[in-house]
This record gives C-alpha cells, structure tokens and sequence, in this order.
C-alpha cells in the first residue's frame, strides 16, 4: 500500500519514512522463538518414535482445552498481532526440520506437563482445586494463587505460567507426587524443571521489553538501543553451553527473526534521524557500536525539506516553511560538536534550546515525538467503545 501511495500522493515519502510498531515487532520475535515449541499434528499413515508417541498421549485433548481458555479469558487478554509473520522453522531443510524437532522435544514435553496441571486443577472444582489450595496454604512463602492458563495465541501467557509455576513448585510438585491427584503422569523432573527456568528466563527479555514500550514515554530513538540489547542477550544466550540445545536454537531463530526487521530499519530514515537528534546519542551511539564510517555519514545525511506545491499562497508563509537546508546544517554541525547530554526529558530539552538552535528544533520535535509503538492509540480505540455506544457507530 505505502509503495502504491508514493505515485497517488505528491510529496508521500513511503518507505523512507515508514515507522513499525516496536511491540508489534516483539510480538513477532517472541512467536517466531516459541513456534517450534508447539504439539506437532500427528498425521494417519505417519510412524512415530516412542518419545514422539508419549508427547502426543500426554497432550491429548490439549487444543481442545486451549480453545477452551481462550474463550473463558476474551476480554482479558488480546491476541497477539502477528500480521506480517514469516514462519523461521518452515524455511529450513527437511532435514534441518527434522534435528530441530528432536531437538525441541523435551521443551515441548514440560509446557504440555505444566499446561495440563494447570487446566485440571482449575477444572476439577471440587477436587484438585480445593487440594492445591490446601496444599499453597500450608507453605507461609506463598499466597493463595492459581496458575495462570496458558493460551496459544498469546506469547506473555506463557510466561506468566512458567514464571508462576517454577515460584510455586513446592506446590506443583507435591500435587503431582500424590497418586490421589491423577497427575503423576506430570510430574516434572529436576532437568524439566530446569528447562522451565530456562524459557522462563529467555521470554523474560519480551516480558521486559513489552513494559517498557507499553509506557507512553518511549520514542522512536529508543528502538534501534533496544533491538541491539535483545540481540546482544539472544546471541549469549544462544552460545551459553549452560542451555539446553531446544533453548540456544530456538534463539538462533528468533535471532533470525529480529534481524529481518533491523533491516527494515536501514529502509527509513526516520529512525536514525531520531538518534542523531537525540542529545544522549548523536553519533556517539553508532561509533561505539561499531557502525562503519559510511553509515555513520549516512545517519548524517537528513532529507531535503519537501517543497508544498498546493499553490495556496497561505501555504508558503515564512513562519510555516520548512527551514533551509543550509541553515539546517550549520545548526547541525554546530550540535554535533558539542558532547552528549544525559537527558530524562528529551522534548523539554529541546524546548529549552529553541533560541540556540531555531530550525534544527523544530525537527527534532517533529521525529522526538514519534512514539515507538501504537499502543497508546490502539488503547484509545479499544476504550471508544466505553463512550460512545455502538448505536451511534452504526
């Protein structure tokens, strides 16, 4: 569409000044790393190993189930975007496909085990769910509190149960050791505890970074620091012979992943012109990370300021046109010279600098208030519905 766009619209920029939604891009990663996790679907006339066999037994009805806490939770949660996904696993080999699943196994055996505990505990009312309770009563660290539902189509969920489910493995585990229960056949062992831990701690980068940029204060320079500290923490995760191998591949795709939208990063300008304008980074940022000479340049190189060719003579007033580009590089250089600045207010900053700086500022407010992601704005359409009734929508 935007291509499309650059002939309809004169003055459209397209892609030089396409932005993405950062948690829309986290979303992403995280399904792509979580993906090969999933039960494989098991065909008619296909042979399976034992392993293969008892994965599939203990994960019976396991969608149907998933269905289930989806509905029960609508409302609660909203699914993850995943508009624009591309699927990792499916472009290796059918060979690389094979090592990945048995590689994956005993990942994709512990969240089965620990969303069926879950599930049945919630839905044996009169039974489990009285025990557990019993059961996290007894131990004074602990407060009355359920496991959360793990559900498919919401990458966080599953954090939140694994992240639960290893503070409160007392409990767990004293659920499955009794054979009153009929949960034996879920019973973690120490290594698929550790396995728990593990995934755990990878989802907890999207778990933080999530926060992070559901915040109304991020901004579009804040994207390209985050997308290199993600990389940097899958990168030493992926080489830390301390994980298990399902952990450090599955890394490594959703390594794939995240790169295939940092290049994207390369197609606009509008985010390394937000960097540059920022007084805590400049150019300093892509000197200490390494950035070639000629990139560094380019970050350097801003657009030209677009001519309005409308005809309206109201549009060519002085206060309204965009500032001369020679003008614009001498205040650039000018802040360029100068040191970086910490700064916890970037606006105000410049704000404050008006006078130093007259048209460098006002484009540095222009691309300074680029949020970093649309979830404020999808929230306030989510929220329109509670002021103004579908009866005036229609």
């Amino acid at each position: 569409m935007i291509d499309e766009l650059v002939h309809l619209l004169t003055n459209f920029p397209g892609a030089a000044n396409r932005t993405r939604c950062f948690a829309h891009i986290i979303n992403l990663v995280a399904k792509s790393l979580l993906r090969q996790f999933d039960v494989p679907k098991k065909k008619a006339d296909e042979a399976l190993e034992q392993a293969e066999k008892d994965l599939l037994r203990l994960a019976k009805d396991i969608e149907l189930e998933d269905a289930e806490t989806r509905a029960t939770a609508e409302g609660d949660l909203e699914d993850d975007d995943i508009d624009g996904w591309v699927d990792e696993v499916a472009l290796l080999t059918k060979e690389e496909a094979e090592k990945l699943s048995e590689s994956v196994r005993p990942v994709r055996l512990v969240l089965v085990k620990i969303r069926k505990i879950a599930f049945k505990i919630v839905h044996s009312t009169t039974i489990l769910l009285p025990k557990w309770r019993r059961v996290v009563a007894a131990d004074p660290e602990l407060t009355d509190r359920l496991i959360p539902r793990d559900v498919s189509t919401r990458w966080n969920s599953t954090f939140d149960m694994l992240n639960t489910a290893l503070e409160y493995r007392k409990a767990v585990d004293a659920m499955t050791n009794d054979r009153a229960n009929g949960l034996r056949d879920y019973e973690l062992s120490r290594q698929e505890w550790k396995i728990a831990a593990q995934l755990r701690d990878v989802l907890e980068i999207f778990k933080h970074a999530t926060t992070f940029f559901s915040r109304s204060v991020p901004n579009l320079a804040t994207v390209i620091p985050a997308m290199d500290l993600i990389d940097q923490k899958f990168t030493t995760g992926s080489l830390d012979k301390n994980y298990e191998p399902a952990i450090r591949v599955s890394l490594d795709i959703a390594k794939k992943t995240l790169n295939h939208y940092y290049t994207k990063t390369d197609e606009s300008a509008v985010y390394r012109i937000a960097m540059v304008l920022h007084p805590r980074h400049k150019l300093v940022y892509f000197k200490n990370n390494g950035w070639e000479p000629e990139w560094i340049e380019t970050a350097k190189r801003f657009p030209q300021p677009s001519q309005n060719l409308s005809g309206n003579i109201f549009d060519n007033l002085d206060a309204l046109a965009p500032p001369a580009q020679a003008d614009l590089r001498d205040e650039l250089d000018r802040y360029l010279s100068t040191d970086v600045e910490k700064t916890d207010d970037v606006i105000l900053w410049w704000v404050e600098r008006r006078a130093m700086y007259p048209r460098l500022s006002r484009m540095a407010l222009d691309y300074l208030t680029i949020p970093a992601t649309s979830v404020e704005v999808e929230r306030v359409f989510s929220r329109g519905r509670l002021l103004l009734s579908h009866y005036y929508c229609h």
